[in-house]
């Protein structure tokens, strides 16, 4: 045991030296908490359980790691301890533990750590459970698409210590396979690789979590998170060993474990609210609803969602959702903007290169009369508000003015991080406003862009109605500071954003954020 510990502080003090030639501004392991370098997590809560997540260093990988001690308790003083056990880290998951602690109440917060056998614990988690049928309010911050090396994660740090949020909505893009040459902000002496193999993910994974600010969102918010592109680098074909890594690091359940890529799942708020996170990204055009006819989810996840869509009890349907739904024309752009795309959409990539199956799903929400689908979503690293209207410039069917003829919503929130109008030169900076303008002018289903600053949104959901608030952080340098954007109301049985007789949300719904 002397000799094992001997050699771990040796390789620490190696680390600790090599950090400091290597790593960038606030890039640091959890010393403090050793082995628990990688801090603490928890997410894909049920009413009456958790996933709670660490990962322990181990500096000798030849010799069997001891069990961890685990503990779930009501009070961060671990006074009232409910429930516990023990798990052991195994090389085989590189060193990362997993524990679906049971026994929980519906709608409970607790808090939860980890120990070894020579009692050196790890940093307190919060964690809570989803809510039984009594609850009437729930609010999420959701996020996506966050670069290590394109700036400072201060919006973590944000959720991290917002009061007001119960649970963290991931939309992917959560690890980035390679770092963009035109947002090198914050890199390590070694330029990261462009990572493939099981061993690099892993790595990859470990990376991001020498940040404090990302620790501190894991610790203190529980997640509901999926991936995207940048997660699984699906051109290098072999997705497997990207998804073995992701499970292992995500505080998440493989929901199906003989097919692990179906990540697919629902989450119910009691009678408020159901959450389907659903993945597009894996599946787009891979099978066919017709001949010559692609679905963009494959067919038995498109069956699954509008299943859970049309059997739902729940008040308001929400959808995580990768990429962009509600489509971003191109059509009428003046001819002196040299728009990517195919000149219809901006981008094919998402829902849009896939109009017909969109429409099979508008149309069923639609004929089955479902009120009430607010799709969040991340990717574009912009803010959008969207109305999802079937033919948002035919004036019979949807009115820009008024709404109406919407079948929901979409939110599609800033990245974390990750670059655009205002990171990459696509046009002068002093220009944005003007092409926010132009794109606003020929897509009347959008109610509001910002193609410039970063962070994230909230949602606060309630039975009347749902308030999504983007706010938006710093990314050049380490900062407390955030502000609030602009805020939009989707009223209960409404299907669209209000217009000027309910007017959008000036003031924050975070008291403490109007200061």
């Amino acid at each position: 045991m002397i000799r094992t510990f001997l050699a771990a502080f040796l390789l620490l003090a190696a680390i600790s030296l090599h950090a400091q030639q290597l790593y960038p501004d606030n890039i640091y392991a959890d010393t403090a908490y050793a082995p628990f370098y990688y801090g603490v997590a928890s997410g894909d809560p049920l009413q009456d359980r958790v996933i709670i997540w660490t990962k322990v260093f181990v500096a000798d990988t030849s010799r069997k790691v001891p069990p961890l001690k685990w503990q779930v308790a009501t009070d961060s003083a671990f006074k009232d301890i409910v429930t516990g056990g023990l798990v052991t880290p195994s090389k085989e998951h590189d060193y990362t533990v997993k524990v679906d602690a049971t026994g929980l109440l519906a709608g409970y917060d607790y808090y939860y750590r980890f120990q070894t056998i020579d009692r050196h614990v790890s940093q307190t988690g919060k964690c809570k459970t989803l809510p039984d049928d009594s609850v009437k309010h729930v609010k999420f911050a959701v996020v996506s698409c966050a670069s290590i090396w394109s700036g400072y994660f201060n919006a973590y740090r944000r959720i991290a210590d917002r009061s007001d949020i119960d649970y963290l909505v991931h939309l992917g893009d959560y690890a980035y396979d390679f770092a963009d040459d035109e947002e090198l902000r914050r890199m390590p002496a070694a330029f990261p690789k462009d990572v493939s193999t099981l061993a690099e993910w892993r790595e990859r994974h470990t990376y991001y979590l020498l940040d404090p600010d990302l620790r501190a969102a894991r610790q203190n918010k529980t997640w509901i998170a999926e991936w995207d592109n940048h997660d699984t680098d699906i051109n290098d074909g072999d997705v497997k060993d990207a998804i073995k890594a992701f499970y292992e690091y995500l505080p998440i359940r493989v929901p199906d474990e003989s097919h692990p890529e179906r990540i697919y799942r629902q989450f119910r708020f009691g009678r408020l609210a159901d959450l389907d996170m659903i993945d597009m990204h894996l599946f787009r055009g891979k099978e066919q609803y017709a001949p010559g006819k692609g679905s963009v989810l494959g067919l038995q996840q498109d069956a699954w969602l509008k299943d859970k869509l049309a059997t739902s009890q729940a008040t308001w349907h929400l959808i995580g959702n990768q990429e962009m739904m509600g489509s971003w024309l191109s059509e009428g752009l003046p001819k002196a903007f040299h728009a990517p795309g195919n000149g219809h959409v901006f981008d094919p990539g998402n829902w849009d290169g896939y109009p017909e199956d969109r429409m099979r799903l508008y149309n069923f929400i639609d004929s089955h009369h479902i009120k009430n689908v607010v799709v969040l979503t991340g990717d574009a690293h912009m803010t959008f508000v969207i109305d999802l209207a079937k033919e948002p410039k035919n004036k019979q069917s949807y009115n820009r003015h008024t709404g109406e003829g919407a079948v929901g919503v979409e939110f599609l929130g800033p990245s974390i991080t990750r670059g655009n109008m205002s990171d990459r030169k696509v046009v002068p900076k002093g220009s944005i406003p003007l092409v926010q303008s132009i794109s606003n002018s020929i897509n009347p289903h959008h109610r509001w862009v910002n193609f410039a600053k970063h962070g994230y949104f909230t949602l606060d959901v309630t039975y009347d109605r749902c308030i999504a608030e983007v706010w938006y952080a710093p990314i050049k340098e380490r900062s407390d500071k955030e502000k609030f954007g602009k805020g939009f109301t989707v009223l209960n049985g409404v299907s669209h954003w209000e217009r000027k007789k309910n007017p959008s949300v000036k003031k924050s719904t975070y008291p403490e954020g109007n200061k």
